[in-house]
C-alpha cells in the first residue's frame, strides 16, 4: 500500500513514521567466523489524535496497516484528552546533511570480513604480550525514513552507518587485561580499521603491572570517552519534558551557572557527517545548531513538539523515538563540549599529580536525576607532569553539578561515541576511593 495514501483515509489527525532498510552484522573471534546476520527492517509507526487522545499503534507488516489504523482510533478515543497533543506543521525548508554512503550497498562480505581480520591483526601484531583478540565485529545499517502527517508535512531521507569494534587481551605473566575500542562512521571507506585494533592493544597493555592508590581528593584527567559517558547521564537533564515533570537536574537553571567557565555543549543536528545527524527529528521538525550551555551558563533545553507546545515554544527538533514501535520523546542530536586549545598531552604536562581516567565500570548506577555517582575507574597516575603507572580498583564519586564545576580545561581532542562527543577534560578535584572495583587479575596494593 502507498503509504501516502493511508493519511488521506484517516479523517482525523494523524502521522506516519515509517522505516525501511537492512542491517548485517558479522562476529570473529580469532579469526574465525563466529556469526553472520542479515536482516531487513521495515515498520510503520501510526499517530492520531481524537479530539486531544492520542492514539497510536505500530506494525512490521505493512498488509496489516488497517487493523494498525483501528488500534491507534481505538487508544485515541479513550486516551485523556490532552491539548498539548498536537502534530507539526510543515516546514518551509530542511538543512542539506551529508550521511548517506551510497557505495556501502556494494561493499561484498567478503570484504566486510576482511576488515575485521586486519583490525584483529593491528591489534595482534602490536605487541607479543596481546595474546587473543575477543569478540571482533562489524556492523552497518543502510535505511530510508519517511514521516508525514496530515498537516501538510512530508520529509524522507536515506542514511547509512558502519562500525567496527574489538576487545584485545593481554597477557604477562600471570596478570591478563582487556582493552575494547570501536569506530563508528557514516561512510565505509572512514573507518579507522587498523588504528582500532592498535588502540584496543595500547589500552589493554596500559593496564599491566597496575597498582590500587589511597583514598584521596586529587585532580582528574577524563579520557574524552570517559568525557561522553558522563555528558551522556547530562541528556536527560537537558530536556525540557524532564524539567517540567521536576525531574531534571537543571530545574529552575535556567541562564545560571552550572558549570565552570570553560564548559560549553552545543546539540547539532546538523553536524557534517554526525551520528545523529538527519535533515529532521522523527516528528519531521527541522534539525539545527543549539547553545545550551554557554561558558558554564544554562541558556536552553531541548524540545519535542508536545514539550514546547506546553510553554508556547517552538520544537527545538529534538523529538526522538527508539524506533519505529515508539512515540517520540525527546533525545539528542549530536550533543558534544566544545573543544579547547591544547593537545591531551599539554594537559597531562600540565598536572603536578593526579589521575588519568581511561575506564568507567558501573556508570548506568549513576542517578540522572540527583546527579549522584559512585562509579569504578581505572586510569593511569601522573607524577610532575608524567604517566609513572596504572591504576585500577578504585571508585570515583561525587555530583554531577560539582564536576561540571570543577572542570579547568578541556581538550582539542573531541571525539564521539555515536552522538555524544567530548574532548579531555581537567577537573580540579574529584574524590577517589581506592578500596572497590576491580578489573583483571589482582595488583599490588
Amino acid at each position: 500500500m502507498n503509504i501516502y495514501k493511508i493519511v488521506k483515509k484517516i479523517d482525523k489527525p494523524a502521522e506516519i513514521y515509517f522505516v525501511q532498510g537492512h542491517s548485517s552484522i558479522i562476529e570473529l573471534s580469532d579469526e574465525k567466523i563466529e556469526s553472520i546476520e542479515d536482516a531487513s527492517i521495515e515498520g510503520l509507526g501510526l499517530r492520531i489524535i481524537d479530539r486531544g487522545g492520542l492514539g497510536f499503534g505500530y506494525t512490521s507488516d505493512i498488509g496489516l496497516i488497517d487493523r494498525t489504523i483501528e488500534e491507534a482510533s481505538l487508544n485515541a478515543r479513550y486516551a485523556t484528552r490532552d491539548k498539548y497533543n498536537l502534530l507539526p506543521q510543515k516546514a518551509p525548508s530542511y538543512p542539506r546533511v551529508n550521511i548517506y554512503d551510497e557505495s556501502l550497498k556494494k561493499v561484498s562480505l567478503k570484504e566486510k570480513i576482511e576488515k575485521i581480520k586486519k583490525t584483529s591483526r593491528a591489534a595482534l601484531e602490536y605487541d607479543k604480550r596481546i595474546r587473543k583478540v575477543y569478540k571482533a565485529a562489524y556492523h552497518d545499517t543502510i535505511y530510508r525514513v519517511n514521516i508525514l502527517n496530515s498537516e501538510g508535512l512530508e520529509v524522507s531521507y536515506f542514511a547509512t552507518s558502519c562500525s567496527i569494534s574489538l576487545m584485545a587481551i593481554a597477557q604477562e605473566r600471570r596478570e591478563s587485561q582487556s582493552g575494547s575500542e570501536f569506530d563508528i562512521q557514516r561512510f565505509y571507506e572512514k573507518l579507522k580499521i587498523e588504528e582500532v585494533g592498535r588502540r584496543a592493544a595500547q589500552k589493554a597493555l596500559s593496564l599491566l603491572g597496575a597498582k590500587r592508590i589511597k583514598t584521596q581528593r586529587i585532580p582528574i584527567l577524563l579520557d574524552s570517552l570517559v568525557g561522553s559517558s558522563f555528558l551522556g547521564l547530562i541528556v536527560s537533564a537537558l530536556s525540557a519534558e524532564a524539567v517540567q515533570r521536576k525531574r531534571s537536574l537543571f530545574r529552575n537553571k535556567l541562564d545560571k551557572r552550572i558549570g565552570a567557565q570553560e564548559l560549553n555543549i552545543i546539540d547539532d543536528g546538523t553536524l557534517e557527517e554526525g551520528l545523529g545527524s538527519a535533515p529532521c527529528d522523527d516528528e519531521g521538525v527541522p534539525t539545527s545548531r543549539k547553545i545550551l550551555i554557554e561558558k558554564g551558563m544554562l541558556r536552553g533545553y531541548l524540545y519535542n513538539t508536545y514539550a514546547a507546545a506546553k510553554e508556547k515554544k517552538e520544537s527545538t527538533g529534538n523529538g526522538m523515538r527508539g524506533s519505529f514501535k515508539s512515540l517520540p520523546g525527546i533525545g539528542a542530536t549530536n550533543l558534544f563540549i566544545s573543544p579547547g586549545r591544547r593537545s591531551k598531552g599539554e594537559l597531562i604536562k600540565g598536572m603536578r599529580r593526579g589521575l588519568y581516567v581511561t575506564e568507567t565500570l558501573g556508570m548506568h548506577t549513576a542517578d540522572p536525576i540527583s546527579g549522584d555517582f559512585s562509579i569504578g575507574v581505572n586510569g593511569l597516575w601522573i607524577e610532575r607532569g608524567e604517566v609513572t603507572y596504572p591504576v585500577c580498583g578504585v571508585t570515583m564519586g561525587g555530583n554531577l553539578m560539582e564536576l561540571l564545576n570543577s572542570i579547568e580545561e578541556v581538550g582539542d581532542d573531541l571525539r564521539f561515541a555515536g552522538n555524544i562527543g567530548s574532548p579531555s577534560i581537567h577537573l580540579s578535584g574529584m574524590m577517589i576511593s581506592g578500596h572497590s572495583f576491580h578489573s583483571g587479575s589482582p595488583s599490588p596494593e
